[in-house]
């Protein structure tokens, strides 16, 4: 078995580009003003902590950017607010949902296509740069870091969720759970590897969200078909387990890794959020996910300044 090459931000533009981020929670809407309704609400509804970790309310007559953008819901949020809102992403998919978001909204806003570790903007543009799940998705956080750094206005607010490596949803769920129903799936097949091994090679990319649909599994043994028994190192087999099983990178940090990537920044604080397991388990109860979420959740926010 062969084993992969290092994924690219154009492999990471490719998957991105088949929907914008989060669209597949909406299945049913009446127009394009229910559908972004109905995305605001089950934003907001499964992850309650945004409006409370994002201060939105601070952007008001302040330049704000926002580096990927999805189908616009935080992007509307500042706007609402009263903030300049400037948006950036590296596909057309998530540009055009959230112009049409805005649209539907009546809210002004400026959308550019552009590469977080490249950002086309002149030094010092911004008071406020905000990434929600995004920057862990780049090869090269730290030349996106360096960007952010250079694009602030001095005393400038930089605020970024990553993904949580000593969390429950890693730990738990991604390393065990979905691990091991891999492993499951791969040794189902022992002796088909071969002659699965070459649909594996032809199967163009889906671009499917999420751990919901049972694709995801036959995706992961194609996944292994084609990287071999690497796919399932924890370095590796993490980027395939939030987003979809064909995302090429999204890396889980610590805290002190967290802290190296924005040294050059001060004043930085950090924040855990978000329980998954009622997305899973409805009957968990919301007060225990209260409490565990800032313990052991998948969400990692820092703040810092310029």
């Amino acid at each position: 078995m062969s084993t992969s090459t290092k994924p690219t931000i154009e492999n990471v533009r490719d998957f991105w580009s088949t929907e914008a981020c989060g669209t597949h929670f909406v299945r049913s809407y009446a127009d394009k003003k229910d559908f972004y309704a109905k995305f605001r609400e089950y934003r907001y509804r499964t992850e309650w902590h945004i409006p409370l970790l994002v201060p939105f309310a601070d952007g008001r007559g302040k330049t704000v950017l926002e580096i990927g953008i999805g189908n616009g819901a935080d992007g509307a949020m500042w706007a609402m607010n009263g903030a300049v809102y400037t948006g950036v992403d590296l596909t057309d998919a998530a540009l055009e949902a959230t112009c049409n978001h805005f649209e539907v909204l009546g809210l002004p806003g400026t959308f550019r296509k552009g590469n977080a570790e490249q950002l086309d903007f002149p030094d010092a543009s911004f008071d406020i740069v905000y990434s929600h799940g995004v920057l862990m998705c780049t090869p090269n956080m730290q030349a996106a870091l360096e960007e952010i750094h250079r694009v602030l206005k001095p005393n400038g607010r930089v605020i970024v969720m990553l993904y949580h490596k000593h969390s429950f949803n890693y730990y738990v769920r991604i390393m065990t759970v979905m691990r091991l129903r891999v492993l499951a799936c791969i040794l189902m097949r022992v002796g088909h590897w071969r002659t699965d091994r070459e649909t594996a090679k032809s199967r163009a990319l889906v671009g499917l969200r999420g751990n919901e649909s049972r694709k995801v599994w036959e995706i992961h043994y194609h996944n292994f078909l084609r990287q071999g028994w690497s796919y399932l190192r924890p370095a590796n087999f993490v980027h395939h387990c939030t987003d979809g099983p064909e995302c090429p990178l999204a890396f889980a940090y610590t805290r002190s890794e967290a802290r190296r990537f924005f040294s050059r920044f001060h004043d930085i604080e950090m924040k855990v959020a978000h329980f998954p397991l009622r997305r899973y388990c409805r009957w968990f109860p919301f007060a225990l996910e209260k409490i565990l979420a800032p313990k052991v959740g998948w969400y990692l926010f820092i703040y810092g300044t310029r």
